[in-house]
């Protein structure tokens, strides 16, 4: 018998095409029923609802309720290609490869094969009105302020961590409706990015310098998730100028906070590191799922990108790094300008002009969106925590694996009634953490059952060799040369040196202050419109994205000079 996921999607026969781009960064793991109840069914209606607002959704595209733009397939998440490709058919002047150029960057996707039903007079009036004010925006978006605006009232109502289990859980239940808009403001702005950008890449495209794009985007500045590195920065600059607190360090970050609690030259260092967790708790490795790790509750993340900023000796202050942004940027404008087309002159220099605003938006409504689940994270955290002391299983991610309408109730009443369930559906989920999920799946026989995708396990590939060149797509410019380090975990940070050049899986924006002491970035999956790519650029940080089985075939240690103009990485030494 073929055994299945405890969730598995649909294939929809109107809109076939899913793919792991862009979103093996977003949901890099296995699905839990949690995080697909309470977290995938309400960003799919909210993702609608955004569409239909910016004209991109008609009323014919979808004929049943269940998710269909994000797909669960084979255990992990999807995005569906189909559809999003309409962003780019109904859009004046866009087109389904732009899309796939922004959002995807990788894997040869099956071309885009036109249908009359694709095409909408009524939808593309409505766009071109979206995108004649997107392309005049000055500043951050108002669905960002929005954003803000909710995620406060939200986190307002949380209740006490001592409050009855029942109350605990209401909150719990009230999190998808507060979801909701806040993730819909997320997908207006991601929208509205991604053809802004779009006209940028296809400007650089017609002057047969298609790399040039990262130049023209440039850096925005005030992007949020670049916060993140820029804070801890300053935090490691306090730590070099505490000789105690640097010499915790130096024993290693598990249970260093512990060790510095009382300690008055430490003082200091605590509460900015307070602070920043206030601030920016909310991250962590796979930030989507209401079980995963965060700087709140696994700090251990964050004190490890401090350590390895710590070490070095350098100035790594972004501002430093981005002096001459603004020089490449008009240069890219001179060199590019001439091959755009006269009547399209006029929207490629307000493209150049609302990028940084949208980059801006997108960056903050998706830290917003992230941020609406830090105050559920800690009321789930406590209910484990209360039900592990009654002899249920301490670790949330495998609570998770209970569907919380009503597993989940059964099991805090009574946890010992679901253990044997809960060690079933983990035995699955690590068979299932295994395996590489497929990139493109487009029929209902294409879902993978699990023994497939076992049998499917590719063997170790040839580790490359000096003068081998590897080959992704441009993320953001510049040239560095260093070591690689390859780190498959953000907890692994602080075996990264200053200077060396991460090579890692993804890199949501949980890894993103291990960039500051980087040489370079270079990453298996991404594309130009990568959250990781974004603040690769606001840190001025050469970053080559889709380099495929970059972790497998670079070995820590080797010289690597990379090109984030290009996307290209040449081995220099064993």
């Amino acid at each position: 018998m073929e055994t299945k996921w405890i969730i598995e999607g649909e294939i929809d026969p109107k809109w076939p095409i899913n793919t792991r781009g862009n979103i093996g960064e977003v949901f890099p793991e296995v699905l839990t029923s949690l995080g697909y109840n309470y977290g995938v069914i309400p960003a799919e209606r909210a993702w609608r609802m955004a569409y239909d607002d910016l004209g991109i959704l008609k009323t014919a595209d979808f004929d049943r309720d269940e998710p269909t733009i994000i797909g669960l397939y084979g255990g992990y998440a999807y995005l569906n290609l189909s559809y999003l490709r309409m962003m780019g058919v109904r859009a004046p002047g866009s087109s389904a490869e732009a899309i796939d150029v922004a959002f995807f960057g990788e894997g040869n996707p099956p071309p885009y094969v036109a249908r009359k039903s694709d095409k909408s007079i009524k939808s593309s009036l409505k766009i071109l009105r979206s995108v004649v004010k997107a392309l005049g925006q000055k500043g951050l978006p108002d669905v960002a302020k929005d954003s803000f605006a909710r995620v406060a009232e939200f986190e307002a109502k949380r209740p006490s961590l001592d409050a009855p289990d029942e109350e605990l859980l209401a909150y719990l239940d009230s999190f998808p409706a507060a979801f909701e808009p806040i993730f819909g403001n997320h997908m207006i702005t991601t929208a509205l990015a991604a053809i802004v950008t779009g006209i940028l890449a296809d400007a650089a495209a017609a002057a047969g310098e298609p790399g040039l794009v990262t130049h023209l985007i440039g850096a925005a500045g005030d992007v949020h998730s670049a916060q993140y590195s820029q804070a801890l920065y300053e935090i490691s600059k306090t730590v070099r100028q505490t000789p105690e607190v640097n010499a915790a360090f130096g024993e290693g970050t598990e249970g260093l906070l512990d060790r510095l609690a009382g300690v008055e030259a430490a003082r200091s260092f605590c509460e900015q590191f307070d602070a920043f967790i206030a601030d920016h708790g909310q991250r962590g490795p796979n930030d989507w799922e209401i079980s995963a790790r965060t700087w709140d509750n696994t700090p251990e993340l964050a004190l490890s990108a401090i350590d390895s900023m710590r070490r070095t000796d350098r100035d790594l202050s972004p501002s430093t790094r981005l002096g001459d942004n603004d020089d490449k940027r008009q240069a890219a404008i001179a060199k590019v300008r001439p091959h755009v087309k006269f009547m399209d002159k006029m929207n490629f220099d307000k493209a150049i002009k609302a990028a940084p605003s949208w980059a801006q938006g997108r960056e903050a409504t998706r830290d917003r969106a992230v941020r609406v689940m830090l105050p559920v994270k800690q009321v789930y955290r406590e209910l484990v925590r209360r039900a592990a002391e009654k002899g249920g299983d301490p670790d949330p991610v495998h609570v998770a694996l209970l569907d919380p309408r009503d597993e989940l109730r059964e099991y805090l009443a009574d946890p010992a009634s679901m253990m044997e369930t809960i060690g079933e559906r983990v035995a699955l989920f690590d068979r299932y953490r295994a395996v590489e999920p497929r990139f493109f799946i487009a029929t209902p026989e294409e879902i993978p059952s699990l023994e497939e995708l076992e049998a499917e396990m590719p063997e170790v590939l040839r580790a490359a060799k000096p003068g081998d060149v590897l080959t992704g797509d441009a993320g953001a410019s510049g040239t560095a040369t260093g070591r690689a380090r390859v780190v498959m975990d953000p907890a692994e940070g602080s075996m990264l040196e200053p200077g060396e050049v991460l090579v890692a899986p993804l890199t949501d924006p949980s890894w993103t202050p291990l960039f500051l002491p980087a040489a370079a970035v270079v990453v298996n999956v991404g594309a130009l419109m990568s959250h990781a790519v974004i603040v690769a650029r606001e840190l001025a940080i050469p970053c080559a994205v889709s380099v495929e089985n970059a972790t497998q075939r670079i070995e820590t240690g080797m010289l690597l000079k990379v090109d984030g103009s290009t996307g290209t990485v040449t081995v220099l030494e064993g």
